[in-house]
C-alpha cells in the first residue's frame, strides 16, 4: 500500500478463499477501504472548513479596507459592528471545527457503558433551569413512566453533547417565553428522545439538508455569528456512533398548521 501511492490496492482474486489467506485478502480490503474513505472525508471536511473560513476573512479584510476612507463617525460605528461580527464568527467556527475535528478520536477512545439516560437528561436540564434568564425560552422535560431506569449503551460526554445541541437549537427557534419540551420514552426496546420546540418549524425540503455539514438557516433577530451549521451534524455523527439514528419533522397544531419543529433520536436500550 506504501509503494504503489494509491488509496487502494488491488489483491489477488483469493477473498473467496474459505481459508487463511482467504481471511487475509478480506480483512486487507476492507482495512485499505476504510483508510480510503477516512482520506476522503478528511479532504471534504478540509474544504467545507476552507470555504467557510474564507467568507468571514473576506468581509474582514472588506471592512478593515474600508475604514480608513471613512470619516462620518455612523459609517465607522457599522464598519466596527461588522468587524466585531466577523471576529464573533470566525471564534465560533474555530471552536466548533476544532471540536469535530477531535470527535472521531473522542468516541473510540472509551468503551461504551450503560447510561441511565433519564438521570443524563434530567441532569442536563436541571442546568438549564438553573441558568435560565427572564424571557428565554423554558425547557421542561418529560420522564418515562416506569418503575426502573432506562439505560443505553453509549457514552455520557458525546451523547450530553448531543442533547445540548439538540437543545440549543430548539431555544434558538423558539419565542421567548417559549418552551422547548424535551420527552423520554421506551418504544419496541428502544430508547426515544423527542425535542419539541415552538418555532415556525423546517420547511419540507430541509428535513434532511439541516443534518449537512455548516449548513445554516437562522430565525431573523438571532445574533450574527452564534451558530456554525455544525451542532446538528456533529449530533447525528455521535448517534450513529452509539447505533441509533436521528431525524428532524415537524409538529402540527389540531388546525393543521406547523407548531413547531421535533427532533427525535432513537437509541437501542442497553441488554440486561
Amino acid at each position: 500500500v506504501r509503494l504503489s501511492r494509491a488509496r487502494s490496492i488491488s489483491l489477488p482474486d483469493i477473498a473467496r478463499r474459505d481459508d487463511e489467506l482467504g481471511d487475509l485478502t478480506r480483512a486487507l480490503e476492507a482495512m485499505t477501504d476504510a483508510q480510503s474513505e477516512r482520506i476522503d472525508a478528511i479532504e471534504r471536511f478540509a474544504a467545507d472548513v476552507a470555504h467557510e473560513i474564507k467568507n468571514p476573512l473576506t468581509s474582514l479584510r472588506s471592512a478593515v479596507e474600508t475604514l480608513d476612507l471613512v470619516t462620518d463617525p455612523a459609517a465607522r460605528d457599522r464598519l466596527l459592528n461588522i468587524l466585531k461580527q466577523d471576529v464573533q464568527r470566525l471564534d465560533r467556527l474555530v471552536t466548533d471545527i476544532s471540536n469535530a475535528s477531535r470527535l472521531d478520536a473522542e468516541l473510540s477512545r472509551d468503551d461504551p457503558r450503560p447510561l441511565d439516560l433519564g438521570r443524563l437528561l434530567a441532569d442536563i436540564i436541571q442546568i438549564y433551569e438553573a441558568s435560565a434568564k427572564p424571557g428565554e425560552p423554558y425547557v421542561a422535560f418529560v420522564p418515562p413512566e416506569l418503575l426502573e431506569p432506562l439505560t443505553v449503551s453509549g457514552r455520557e460526554g458525546p451523547l450530553g453533547q448531543v442533547f445540548r445541541n439538540l437543545i440549543d437549537n430548539a431555544r434558538s427557534f423558539s419565542p421567548p417565553g417559549g418552551e422547548v419540551r424535551v420527552t423520554l420514552e421506551r418504544v419496541k426496546g428502544e430508547a426515544v428522545v423527542v425535542v419539541d420546540d415552538q418555532g415556525p418549524g423546517i420547511p419540507p425540503e430541509n428535513l434532511e439538508t439541516i443534518f449537512q455539514r455548516f449548513y445554516t438557516s437562522r430565525p431573523k433577530g438571532t445574533a450574527f455569528g452564534g451558530n456554525s451549521g455544525l451542532g446538528l451534524s456533529i449530533a447525528r455523527q455521535i448517534v450513529a456512533a452509539q447505533g441509533g439514528v436521528i431525524h428532524a419533522e415537524n409538529r402540527q397544531a389540531p388546525d393543521g398548521k406547523v407548531a413547531g419543529a421535533r427532533f427525535v433520536v432513537r437509541l437501542p436500550e442497553a441488554r440486561r
